[in-house]
């Protein structure tokens, strides 16, 4: 029986030129396994291991100046530095006795947030020097903390990977943590994520809430009596994390975070007054989501009329 080695000879043949697609396919899946590695472990604030899976990213592409990947790894490596030089400058401020003479000039501020709407007196504390006068359209960096007084209100959006908008009025305050995390220390304000699929992270000084949907979605939170957080669906379907249970809510329900569980509140009116009142304010444009919340409401109207 004879065997022909013409196969044989085809396949080796073809070896060189199947090669070069797999190695790069390779290469790509490490360009991202490192990518995504340096990206969690920065939003967790391991800034240095961030660094390093980002340079193994780079390495990978070190001999491919237009790799379409090179973009996104550098501005995260841009930016993580910046982070991890604020962070430090963060823990020296806290262990200072004397805090304003440890905080750092506007002029090395970077462009984390982007200041929408703002009007009354809003204070931004912490981290650089404090700012009092600030207007629409200027930017100002993570960790800082915002205070907003008695008729005055702040509309902010997360301006590097356009995770949220927030809007606060009439005496709240919150701190900017990350661009996945917002800390509520009083008031209220609404949140709102326009991009399926988004994760924010809202504290308090007593809960931890993992908020989420796999639609674009808005969400009114207050800070209650007890510290606890008042959660309520202005628009799609919302998920609900506590530190040890979950919970979906839709448009109208709410629920109140205490003591590590979820208790149902009341359900609420999409077109009271009170609420319309601190989701426009003074402000001189009506927030991103306003007409959709509007259908909602007509619909929830109709809704309770047919029951």
């Amino acid at each position: 029986m004879r065997i022909s080695i013409i196969p044989f000879i085809l396949f080796y043949s073809l070896i060189p030129l199947f090669f070069p697609l797999w190695a790069s396919s390779e290469r790509n899946i490490k360009i991202e396994e490192h990518y995504r590695a340096g990206y969690e472990l920065a939003e967790s604030k391991e800034f240095p291991r961030a660094l390093l899976e980002l340079n193994l990213a780079m390495r990978y592409m070190r001999h491919f100046p237009n790799h379409p990947d090179r973009k996104k790894v550098e501005d995260l490596i841009e930016s993580t530095k910046e982070r991890m030089v604020v962070e430090r400058y963060r823990q020296h401020n806290q262990s200072s006795v004397k805090r304003d003479d440890h905080l750092l000039p506007i002029k090395f501020e970077p462009d984390h947030f982007r200041i929408k709407q703002i009007y009354g007196k809003v204070y931004i504390r912490k981290i650089w020097k404090d700012r009092e006068n600030i207007s629409e359209k200027e930017y100002i960096g993570e960790g800082r903390q915002v205070t907003v007084l008695p008729n005055a209100g702040i509309e902010i959006e997360e301006s590097r990977s356009l995770n949220f908008i927030i809007r606060s009025v009439d005496a709240a305050g919150f701190s900017l943590v990350s661009s996945n995390t917002i800390q509520l220390h009083s008031g209220s304000m609404s949140l709102c994520a326009t991009r399926p699929g988004s994760k924010i992270k809202v504290q308090s000084n007593k809960e931890d809430l993992t908020v989420s949907s796999n639609q674009p979605f808005a969400l009114f939170l207050e800070v209650g009596m007890n510290g606890g957080l008042h959660a309520t669906s202005l628009l799609g379907k919302i998920t609900l994390n506590g530190m040890s249970s979950k919970q979906d809510i839709l448009p109208g329900e709410s629920m109140i975070s205490s003591l590590q569980r979820f208790d149902h509140g009341r359900v609420v009116d999409l077109g009271a007054h009170s609420l319309k009142s601190k989701l426009l304010g003074g402000f001189k444009q009506p927030p991103v989501f306003y007409s959709q919340l509007v259908q909602q409401a007509r619909m929830q109207m109709r809704h309770s009329k047919s029951f």
